[in-house]
């Protein structure tokens, strides 16, 4: 999680990347700026492209039908021709046969399947019929919807003294036109203007009525009036025609626009093309139309997945030009680079590294001074560590002579205290009073504590600390020696080797000092068989903790009361609280116990 964190931290960078990472973002801002702006354009562009293509498609079919048209009617010309030399070749074989009867006639005709759809009489002779020729026979379509037309032939037949005339209908003498005519151009429509990817797509072909030219609407669901309008062909798409509310006015009106019909049916946005298929109007008056009709917004999104695609040269030169950009800027950086690195070893202290970035520009006159600055930098370190080497010779000398006084100091101390002890022991051996003998001995004990401390400090290595166990030990034990002289009183001792200095380890002295005294003087005056004395000392974290107890008596009254007017117990509070910021507590247990706390540093 660090690691993604520091990818992120753009500070972390080196300069050379931070320039090679601003011109990405640039680059992919001036991207994405150019995309947003040219998206619209591309859509629209897009459109036109889609809508120029079917419209070519369509005028393409168009040309395509009409060569079809007029390919199919001489296709249908020939195969007419054809099948009616073939017709009159097979009549003059049978009229070369000269058929005796008519019923053997008629057993000849039905035996040769290739006369099945051509009906025939016998008429006679003296009928002022035209023979050997065919000839076109038009019929009434009163009753039909489409009129019925004929080719006849006469023959004569001179074995029955008749003439045979065969009658075949139009449409039979080329019967699979129609069914190859209908694939040809569905199959036309299809590749032409069915687009696979465009579901929306619809087209019809009609065939609108003579001179219908109105503004009614060319949507119609009822098939008896829709005949009147206009006709299905077989090769349409759609069941109706795709035109929503648009009249036959404005259908005819768009005939061969180059640009499609823009209009909405059933609320779907529509483009609808209309095509006429013929170049002039018949004389006949019936329009044959393409009309083809596309949803607009299916054609807007038909290219819209690979928008991002339509810059590929874009793209490449762009990845071309980083990639020249970072080799440029890594060339041209490459000196800034060195002189960072060189910052970075000369910031962690190395101060022999250079960066050796010469030349006349402004990277290289930068590198030179940057080396100059290290120069004079590492010079000047030397002359300073120098003149610091030749301080620190003098303040060790001056320390050694300061040190060597001091502890004379406290020799000298030491000697003057034992000397004054002395004065006191003399002065002691005059004086018969007991209470003055007692005063004098508590005077010459509270001496010899600072007596003791001064000749632990002359005899340290260390002038500033003071090893407590050592210290306190000895003044107990000093103590104890001058009270207990059959060494009755059990001495237990836990005390932590702490250092003090002589502002702290000079008021514990006297404390116990005072503690020890008391004890031996007061807790066990009613012969205790097993008299004992605990000290514990410890230090953690800056807390200096002293437990002292007896298993004596105990004080006769409250400590609170008491330590006011006992000089003993009064100089042991006052030193607390005054000396060693502190706190004291007493309490009994099987004898008197005192807590004493304190913060040591």
């Amino acid at each position: 999680m660090n690691k993604l964190l520091r990818l992120f931290n753009f500070s972390l960078y080196s300069f050379s990347n931070k320039v090679i990472l601003s011109f990405l973002v640039f680059i992919v801002v001036f991207m994405l700026i150019k995309i947003a702006i040219s998206i619209p354009a591309i859509k629209q562009e897009n459109l036109n492209n889609e809508i120029e293509f079917i419209t070519k498609s369509l005028l393409m079919t168009k040309e395509k039908v009409q060569i079809i048209g007029k390919s199919l009617k001489m296709q249908s010309a020939l195969e007419k021709e054809l099948l009616k030399n073939k017709i009159e070749q097979e009549l003059k074989a049978l009229a070369a046969k000269n058929p005796k009867t008519k019923i053997k006639l008629n057993e000849f005709i039905s035996k040769n399947s290739f006369f099945k759809d051509i009906k025939y009489e016998l008429i006679p002779l003296n009928t002022k019929e035209v023979l050997n020729k065919w000839f076109f026979v038009k019929t009434d379509a009163k009753n039909r919807v489409r009129p019925i037309n004929f080719f006849r032939y006469n023959i004569q037949i001179k074995s029955l003294n008749k003439t045979l005339s065969v009658f075949i209908e139009e449409r039979k003498l080329n019967p699979n036109h129609k069914s190859f005519e209908l694939n040809l151009k569905k199959s036309l429509i299809t590749k032409t203007l069915n687009h696979p990817s465009l579901k929306s797509s619809q087209t019809a072909i009609i065939r609108l009525a003579k001179d219908l030219n109105t503004n009614d609407i060319l949507l119609e669901e009822d098939i008896k009036k829709r005949r009147k309008k206009y006709h299905f062909s077989m090769m349409s798409n759609a069941k109706n025609v795709p035109t929503g509310n648009l009249t036959i006015k404005q259908i005819l009106e768009a005939r061969d626009l180059s640009y499609p019909i823009k209009h909405t049916v059933n609320g779907t946005k529509k483009l609808i093309w209309v095509i006429n298929l013929k170049d002039k109007l018949p004389k006949d008056g019936k329009n044959s139309l393409i009309i083809h009709s596309v949803d607009k917004k299916e054609l807007e999104n038909k290219n819209s997945y690979n928008i991002l695609f339509l810059f590929p040269e874009t793209f490449i030169a762009i990845f071309v030009s980083f990639l020249i950009i970072i080799l440029l800027i890594r060339k041209i950086l490459e000196g800034i680079n060195k002189i960072t690195a060189t910052a970075k070893l000369a910031n962690k202290g190395d101060i022999t590294v250079r960066s050796n970035v010469k030349g006349e520009n402004d990277i290289g006159i930068l590198g030179e001074s940057f080396d100059s600055m290290l120069d004079s930098f590492e010079y000047n370190i030397n002359a300073l560590d120098e003149k610091v080497e030749e301080k620190t010779k003098e303040i060790r000398a001056s320390l050694a002579e300061k040190e060597i006084l001091l502890r004379e100091i406290h020799h000298r101390v030491k000697n003057n205290l034992a000397l004054t002890i002395g004065l006191i022991e003399l002065q002691e051996e005059e004086v018969e009073d007991d209470k003055i003998k007692g005063t004098l001995e508590d005077i010459k004990e509270r001496i010899f504590t600072m007596e003791l401390l001064h000749r632990k400090l002359y005899e340290s290595k260390n002038l500033d600390n003071i090893p407590c166990k050592e210290y306190i030990s000895d003044l107990v034990k000093s103590i104890a020696k001058s009270y207990d002289f059959a060494n009755k009183v059990t001495l237990n001792l836990k005390i932590e080797d702490v250092k003090l200095t002589i502002d702290k380890a000079l008021p514990c002295g006297i404390i116990l000092n005072e503690l020890v005294t008391n004890a031996f003087k007061y807790a066990f005056m009613d012969n205790n068989e097993h008299p004992k004395l605990e000290l514990h000392i410890s230090y953690q974290n800056d807390d200096f903790k002293m437990i002292f107890k007896d298993n004596g008596k105990g004080l006769e009254n409250d400590f609170e009361k008491i330590n006011q007017k006992t000089l003993g117990l009064k100089l042991i509070n006052t030193i607390v609280k005054y000396q060693l910021y502190g706190d004291i507590k007493y309490k009994y247990d099987n004898g008197a116990k005192f807590i004493i706390t304190s913060k040591i540093k």
